[in-house]
């Protein structure tokens, strides 16, 4: 079969195309193109805009693709054209969503007042009600031009989708990703401020908050398995690691992983610990975590390699960075 990648040629997309390659599946990468395409061998590349339904969709056609997967889904408006591409072809469409998506997420941003829910969300968790959560928000993922994020919501996309009877859905809502090549450095924190011998000081606040995380190819594998396995058609599905870990715990994981041997401290506010701005703009009693029991039990995910492995090449990594 041929799956389609729309919007891969990042950090996440790359990974999928690789987890594609090596399940025997023919790749088709369809992205913009404004900037160098690196992508593995065997993969094909076409250009095209994700706004021109009608360029997209002829991709689909001319390359008999059974299954897309939609990586840069922010907006519904910048969707809307990928699913009536869809919808001239069928198959299986596969949503990237996220962990944003549930209650927690707006208290977390101070933008409403849900019921913490302590508990890792299920996929039939509440959602939250706030829309549009960027709006207003500075603290904004980095590499997106601001516009885009203006609108940015998975929720009016989710409903799309699952709504849309021209074709099957999957929707696959991810934690926040780390390794290689993660342009949000999503462990920079910890391993930028490790030194030998030096006290390894957290805003308090910080410290006690949980996330759930997961590594680049083991995503990669949820979303090709959404894309390829039987069962998943129609389903949505949590992807992220089984443990989850509080701020400090994760530091303590990753010095570990370093060799780093450091005092961890939580330190109040007023001393601008690591973290301080973020438990400044944030609610960090709201946890962003997620049982990923479903796909585990439906779909036989499990991780492509240790975590040791894993955030042993994530170190590797941002330490090569300036």
């Amino acid at each position: 079969m041929t799956v389609a990648v729309i919007g891969g040629t990042g950090f996440l997309g790359k990974a999928v195309a690789r987890r594609l390659l090596a399940g025997g599946q023919d790749v088709l990468v369809i992205a913009r193109g404004r900037e160098p395409v690196a992508l593995p061998p065997g993969v094909k590349f076409e250009a095209a805009d994700r706004m021109d339904s009608g360029a997209i969709a002829a991709l689909l056609k001319a390359n008999g693709v059974t299954a897309i997967i939609d990586i840069f889904t922010l907006s519904l408006r910048n969707t809307q054209p990928v699913l009536d591409a869809v919808g001239t072809v069928g198959g299986r469409y596969v949503l990237v969503s996220s962990t944003d998506v549930y209650s927690n997420y707006g208290g977390l941003l101070k933008k409403e007042n849900p019921a913490v829910r302590l508990e890792p969300a299920t996929e039939d968790s509440p959602l939250r009600t706030l829309r549009f959560p960027y709006r207003g928000n500075s603290r904004r993922p980095k590499g997106v031009e601001d516009g885009l994020f203006e609108d940015y919501d998975k929720i009016p996309i989710e409903e799309a989708a699952r709504a849309d009877t021209r074709f099957e859905t999957t929707i696959l809502r991810l934690p926040m990703i780390f390794g290689p090549e993660d342009k949000q450095h999503r462990f920079a924190w910890a391993i930028k401020n490790a030194t030998a011998g030096q006290p390894f000081t957290i805003d308090a606040r910080a410290a006690k908050a949980r996330n759930s995380y997961g590594y680049i190819d083991d995503m990669a594998e949820a979303l090709v398995l959404g894309a390829t396995h039987p069962a998943a058609a129609g389903r949505t599905y949590n992807a992220a690691q089984r443990e989850v870990r509080t701020v400090r715990q994760w530091a303590e994981t990753i010095l570990d992983a370093m060799g780093v041997e450091a005092e961890i401290v939580a330190v109040p506010s007023e001393a601008k610990g690591i973290m301080f701005e973020r438990a400044e703009a944030s609610n960090m009693d709201y946890p962003l975590t997620l049982d990923s029991t479903r796909i585990r039990t439906e779909l036989g995910y499990a991780e492509t390699i240790s975590e040791r492995e894993a955030l042993e090449r994530t170190i590797a990594w941002e330490l090569s960075q300036n």
